[in-house]
């Protein structure tokens, strides 16, 4: 049942952000790729070098680094770009962050798995994601409800508009149901995994939302596009995380910081959500006293 509400509930919050995001948006980014580049470049790069910068510092024995490394690797996750919604980021830049890192899986989780083998674990060992399911699911789940979306939004403006308040209330239901079971669905074995590999999961989260934030800030892209660019690098498709270390490899032992990391990142991203909210609000609140 789970299997089949989760994927629904996905559908859901990708028609909440395709009804709040116009085709100009993507247009716009378009223009200016920088972002999507600079996104890119730290998800697939920076973020499983990282990992294992931080295994080794943490001396994490070799399958928990291993797990590590693959949480790094893995595309980031649909709620990402619900979250990026709620934080008043740039969605169109999570989108396609998403879609992108998603589609590069098939080969980029299969070379990261294999050489922290290789580097942790002095190990050769051959991971195959299958490539139809992976896109499969992407298109489904993400790219699909959003295209609906935002193409109503374009042809029926004002039923778009009418849609949004009450598809906001849902989604956000949605979301906090979805958090709500990932984390209990991974509690009973969190203990022990907080144990083996929670704190280096912790430093890597905020070390990965860090470098985000500060490479963005150097090439001085606006505000919406570095809470886009923490949402997509904090939330990790961890399902694919699990499948690989449990389905394919059959080790459940390399799932251990996959398992810590759906705790970890939910409760920062909701955390980092409600700060810019807040300070979003306070700027709002100041605006029509400001002198020009």
């Amino acid at each position: 049942m789970t299997a089949l509400l989760i994927p629904l509930g996905l559908v859901v919050l990708m028609v909440a952000v395709g009804l709040e995001t116009r085709l100009d948006d993507f247009r716009a980014l378009a223009r200016t790729p920088a972002a999507v580049v600079l996104g890119l470049l730290v998800q697939g790069l920076a973020l499983p070098l990282l990992a294992a910068g931080l295994a080794t510092l943490f001396a994490l024995p070799p399958i928990h680094a291993v797990g590590l490394v693959l949480l790094a690797a893995v595309p980031g996750g649909v709620t990402a770009n619900f979250v990026t919604l709620m934080g008043r980021g740039d969605v169109a830049l999570s989108v396609t962050l998403t879609v992108a890192t998603s589609l590069a899986a098939p080969l980029a989780v299969p070379l990261w798995v294999a050489a922290a083998f290789e580097h942790f674990a002095d190990q050769t060992v051959a991971v195959t994601l299958p490539l139809g399911p992976t896109v499969g699911a992407i298109a489904l789940t993400t790219v699909a409800p959003l295209l609906l979306a935002v193409a109503l939004g374009h042809a029926r403006p004002a039923l778009a508009a009418r849609l949004r308040a009450p598809m906001r209330r849902v989604s956000t239901a949605v979301f906090l149901a979805i958090v709500t079971a990932a984390i209990l669905a991974q509690w009973s074995a969190l203990g022990d995994a907080w144990a083996a590999v929670g704190p280096a999961a912790l430093a890597w989260h905020l070390a990965g939302l860090g470098l985000g934030v500060a490479l963005a800030a150097l090439v001085g892209l606006a505000r919406a596009r570095p809470v886009a660019g923490v949402m997509t690098t904090g939330l990790r498709n961890v399902a694919v995380a699990l499948t690989v270390a449990i389905s394919l490899l059959g080790r459940p032992e390399l799932a251990v910081a996959a398992t810590v990391y759906v705790v970890v990142m939910n409760v920062v991203a909701l955390a980092v959500v409600a700060v810019v909210r807040r300070l979003s609000e306070v700027k709002d609140a100041a605006a029509p006293g400001d002198i020009v």
